[in-house]
């Protein structure tokens, strides 16, 4: 079995980071990890129960060997280090952050970048 290196990213507020031994393809690694870390999905990870987290969500990332992925609300969109260096900066200096925390930052900071995409289209 093939040891896979596995990060949870909450940009600008946690990453929970695992080894998962399996010979799964990064697209079954991605399904089985965004069902472990539901609530409710009934297959709940003991690392993600333990975490006492939100749910994965559109927009957190995850790492499968050292590549990035991005939530969507249907799959994934496979992403750079640059670009979740880039994300986290972002969603730490936006003023959500503060007043109602990261969660409402990224889906504000994620909004304003897809806003900003049509506007120069």
């Amino acid at each position: 079995m093939k040891r896979n290196i596995i990060h949870i990213i909450y940009p600008a507020e946690s990453v929970y980071s695992y080894v998962m031994e399996t010979d799964a393809s990064v697209e079954n690694i991605l399904e089985y990890v965004f069902s472990g870390w539901n609530h409710g999905s009934g297959v709940e990870s003991k690392i993600f129960i333990n975490s006492k987290k939100r749910s994965l969500s559109v927009n957190d990332i995850v790492a499968v060997n050292a590549l990035y992925f991005q939530c969507l609300s249907f799959g994934w969109n496979e992403v750079t280090a640059e670009f979740v260096n880039d994300l986290e900066e972002e969603v730490e200096n936006n003023p959500l952050t503060l007043a109602h925390g990261p969660c409402h930052a990224l889906q504000d900071v994620m909004w304003s970048r897809r806003k900003s995409l049509i506007e120069t289209v």
